[in-house]
């Protein structure tokens, strides 16, 4: 699995707890249509059960990568600001 991940963004973790998961969520209803679609997602929360994610070291900070995300594809972690807010996003590639 490979991962590229800002600089801003890996501050940005280690500023909120060192570690970040990566996960797939769903979108259902009228925007992801009646069968619902798979995207993945980014929480600075970590689960209790981590038996379902793959635990990735860059540099400080943890990343947890939920198990059902193709390996093959390359993860990429970003910082936005919208006003004042910070948000961190994320993309398989």
């Amino acid at each position: 699995m490979r991962f590229e991940i800002t600089h801003e963004a890996e501050q940005y973790i280690k500023n909120n707890g060192n570690s970040a998961m990566v996960l797939l969520g769903n979108i259902t209803g009228c925007c992801g249509g009646g069968g619902g679609m798979v995207i993945p997602e980014i929480d600075l929360r970590t689960s209790k059960d981590l038996s379902g994610y793959d635990q990735i070291i860059i540099g400080d900070i943890n990343i947890f990568v939920d198990k059902r995300i193709d390996s093959k594809k390359k993860i990429e972690i970003s910082l936005g600001k919208f006003l004042w807010i910070k948000s961190l996003s994320v993309e398989l590639v």
